[in-house]
């Protein structure tokens, strides 16, 4: 009886321990891969291979590391050389440029981006959800309301923007 617990006990550390190694080595495959692909475009774009696509998906991939400046910079590149006849194109570019002010919390060139998308696709909830966002934080909280308002008209299914709309209009009936 007494052979057991640490029977037991040993099964269970080397289960943890086996799950710790398989998540490790996943981390570590995945980091691999973003810092292969990371290279692999840099070098496309050394060799004079300077299409939207490549400054975008290195954009992307820096955003992914969080390295904010670094996906600013490529995503300006990427709209410089961008085909001004893509609106869909566009108006994602403009939105993720948008979401990278955003999360530097510049919060004015985060709006102008979001607003350019919004012109281009007026319909783009995403873009409009962000924008509303953004004031929110800047405690414009008439604007972010009639702001999520409008992506609702899109997306009326979008529990974010409900919860939002909610909260948003109990704030503006503690101000009036």
């Amino acid at each position: 009886m007494n052979f057991i617990f640490p029977l037991v006990y040993s099964s269970i550390l080397f289960i943890v321990l086996l799950f710790l190694c398989f998540y490790f080595f996943g981390q570590l495959k995945t980091t691999q891969k973003v810092e292969k692909r990371l290279s692999y475009l840099e070098t496309k774009l050394q060799k004079n291979e300077r299409s939207s696509e490549n400054f975008y998906k290195l954009g992307q991939l820096y955003l992914s590391k969080k390295i904010y400046e670094k996906a600013i910079s490529l995503f300006r590149s990427s709209l410089n050389v961008w085909d001004k006849n893509d609106k869909i194109g566009l108006g994602s570019l403009y939105n993720t440029l948008g979401f990278s002010y955003f999360k530097l919390k510049q919060y004015n060139h985060a709006i102008y981006y979001y607003n350019q998308a919004i012109k281009l696709l007026p319909d783009y909830a995403l873009a409009l959800t962000n924008l509303a966002l953004v004031y929110e934080k800047k405690q414009m909280y008439k604007e972010a309301y009639f702001t999520y308002l409008k992506a609702f008209s899109f997306e009326k299914r979008n529990k974010l923007i409900q919860s939002r709309l909610s909260v948003l209009k109990l704030k503006l009936q503690l101000k009036s």
